[in-house]
């Protein structure tokens, strides 16, 4: 009987366990710019940004053009931020060209939204420095951005 009772607490724990952390639908997502040659003068480090209002978008834009117009580049400028947000992954300074920094999958579950990242360039031999960004919008969402790279 004990062991009936122990096997039937095991089960109870098991299925009552939340399942937050594992995925349960991809998120749609649009490309809004990518590129090797984001400015340096903001800092070196790299950087994942979730930007939700136009004061913040307008700064990461005014930061993209400190030496260059790069903010022309983008596929669209004008984002609604009651319908949509942006997500940006700025790689850190590197000493060759050829990297790239990706934003590969969006998976939601009930709280999260999980932000995959990979670089799937990793660098040549010519002697021009990049710095690396991938910039995406997303519909709107409370959930909690967790980047994984």
């Amino acid at each position: 009987m004990r062991q009936i009772y122990l096997i039937l607490c095991i089960l109870l724990v098991f299925t009552s366990c939340d399942n937050d952390d594992l995925p349960q639908s991809d998120v749609r997502f649009s490309v809004i710019g990518k590129g090797d040659s984001f400015p340096t003068d903001k800092s070196t480090a790299q950087r994942h940004l979730v930007i939700n209002d136009i004061k913040s978008w307008n700064s990461l834009k005014k930061e993209m053009n400190t030496s260059g117009n790069l903010s022309k580049s983008l596929k669209e400028t004008n984002i609604d931020f009651n319908t949509f947000q942006i997500i940006a992954v700025i790689d850190k300074n590197q000493g060759n060209g050829g990297h790239s920094i990706d934003i590969v999958t969006l998976n939601e579950n009930r709280n999260t939204i999980i932000v995959k990242v990979e670089k799937l360039k990793n660098g040549n031999s010519s002697a021009k420095k990049s710095r690396p960004y991938d910039i995406i919008k997303i519909a709107k969402t409370d959930k909690k951005i967790v980047f994984e790279q």
